[in-house]
């Protein structure tokens, strides 16, 4: 008589290497490696958040700032990390404060990857180790600090309500969940409405039965979801933003570049191939017959990705709306694959082959930091030169035709606003985002962003360019001109008076 053979589930198979806690460890802190080196973190954005949170902590002890700006507390869903830094900044000085807060976001996003890969499946399966680059995403290297922070958090908070789920603790995670939301909101109203969807995506993996159960179960479902709603009260006392336009529904030309643009940092061939990688883990996923996608995690995936494309490009005062959901997605389905049931050897391939891939691209990312870090010193340098108080126009080239790699420096001259108490023009000053408002209308034209991003005149069709501002701007707002990406012009405006030049940048006086 044969012997009745029993399958072997993932759970019944002893831990791999990779989920020894030593080596989860080192993989997270390699995983902060891009950012060790560099002063200030080479994000887009970046600098111009620093600004404003300068202007935010310092405006009652400033003459000069509380001449140029104004900054009013209001409940908006973008307040992440002005909450965050400035209570950093009491341990640590200011710079250091925002470089700490910007290293606690992809550690945050990585622990949280991990922690829902390993409530979900009961381990860590070895692919969700090929998630952990997208702690980095575009949205990251974007500079949309608020928005991952939100994001990271949303991570961590979608693992313990799989994990309070599991264990049946329902009221328990409906007491705790009312507050949690409302955090989530307030860090970023994006990352809120992003963990919403993986908790609507979770509780519908839930569901079972025929179809004559599913008003029954979908009824049980929002019920549990009911204190997540609570943000949205929230949504109606804080001020309106910016709503989609036309053009922005269905930009299928725009969501394909977003596709492509996931992991996109400095070299095309380096960021287009780590998504090809990832597309093949999760061929072989679909393709093997000792591989499967678990719902728990799988239908939050299909539902991010059907957010991607429904949504707009601008939304409610945000920019990029769709974009930011799709890396999400993709971690989404990675940690989705359940580990082999059939034995540690293809588990310890895919292993391997996620492991590779995160330290490949972990090296990319440190060494495309690094660069970009020495770009961005060299015209700091500038700022030395520029008096306490003073009021500067900025103008960052803009190129003429889109690059993949760009030098990161349209909000550059907020570190002005850093270390100087200066005014630049680069700020944002959007309803509902942001808390700041301008108060040096004198500089019209040139108030807030994108004033400081103009192109040479080669490219008349790119908007405004680098010889219309010089001529046009209001002499009298603006104690100096702070050209980034064009050689020094001084001999064709005599009022501007060249004080220092790095030969690809320079810095004027106006003369008066």
């Amino acid at each position: 008589m044969q012997p009745v053979s029993h399958p072997i589930s993932a759970n019944d198979l002893p831990n791999g290497w990779w989920e020894r806690r030593s080596v989860v460890f080192l993989l997270v802190l390699l995983g902060l490696a891009p950012l060790a080196w560099p002063a200030l973190p080479p994000l887009v954005d970046l600098p111009g958040h620093m600004g404003r949170w300068h202007v935010q902590m310092a405006i009652g002890a400033s003459p000069d700032l509380s001449r140029y700006y104004a900054f009013t507390w209001a409940p908006v869903g973008n307040l992440g990390m002005d909450v965050l830094v400035p209570l950093l900044a009491v341990l640590l000085p200011f710079e250091l404060a925002a470089k700490v807060g910007v290293m606690l976001i992809p550690l945050l996003t990585m622990v949280g990857m991990l922690y829902v890969a390993r409530t979900a499946h009961g381990r860590i399966p070895p692919t969700a180790l090929a998630a952990l680059p997208f702690a980095y995403a575009w949205p990251f290297q974007f500079g949309f600090v608020n928005f991952v922070l939100a994001q990271g958090l949303a991570l961590c908070a979608f693992g313990l309500w799989l994990q309070l789920g599991r264990d049946r603790r329902l009221v328990l995670r409906a007491s705790l969940f009312a507050p949690i939301a409302c955090l989530l909101w307030f860090a970023h109203s994006f990352g809120w409405a992003l963990f919403c969807v993986m908790a609507a995506g979770a509780e519908l993996a839930r569901i079972h039965g025929g179809w004559r159960t599913w008003g029954l179960q979908l009824g049980k479902a929002a019920l549990q979801g009911m204190p997540l709603a609570l943000p949205s009260l929230l949504m109606i006392a804080s001020p309106s933003g910016t709503r989609a336009a036309p053009d922005d529904w269905f930009n299928w030309i725009a969501k394909g570049q977003w596709f492509l643009s996931m992991l996109r940092d400095r070299w095309l061939a380096v960021d287009i191939a780590s998504i090809v990688i990832v597309l093949l883990i999760l061929y072989v996923g679909v393709r093997t017959p000792n591989l499967r996608f678990t719902h728990t995690l799988g239908i939050p995936a299909v539902l991010c990705f059907l957010a991607f494309i429904l949504l707009p490009r601008l939304a409610f005062g945000g920019a990029y709306v769709d974009m930011r959901i799709l890396p999400a997605t993709m971690t989404l389905a990675l940690l989705a694959m359940q580990p082999p049931n059939d034995g540690s050897r293809l588990a310890s391939r895919l292993a391997v082959a996620s492991v590779a891939f995160f330290v490949a691209h972990t090296a990319a990312t440190t060494m495309s930091f690094a660069l970009r870090s020495d770009e961005q010193q060299r015209e700091l340098v500038a700022i030395n030169h520029i008096p306490r108080g003073a009021a500067v126009l900025s103008l960052v080239a803009r190129p003429c035709a889109q690059r993949w790699s760009d030098m990161r420096r349209d909000h550059l001259p907020g570190i002005a606003i850093v270390r100087r108490d200066a005014f630049t023009n680069e700020q944002w000053a959007l309803e509902g985002q942001q808390l700041l408002q301008i108060r040096h209308l004198a500089a019209a034209p040139y108030l807030t962003n994108p004033s400081q991003s103009v192109s040479s005149a080669a490219c008349p069709d790119r908007g405004a360019n680098l010889t219309v501002a010089l001529r046009t701007f209001p002499r009298v707002a603006f104690t100096h001109v702070w050209t980034i990406g064009f050689a020094p012009v001084v001999h064709r405006m005599p009022d501007l008076e060249l004080i220092w030049t790095n030969r690809t940048s320079a810095l004027y006086q106006v003369r008066r």
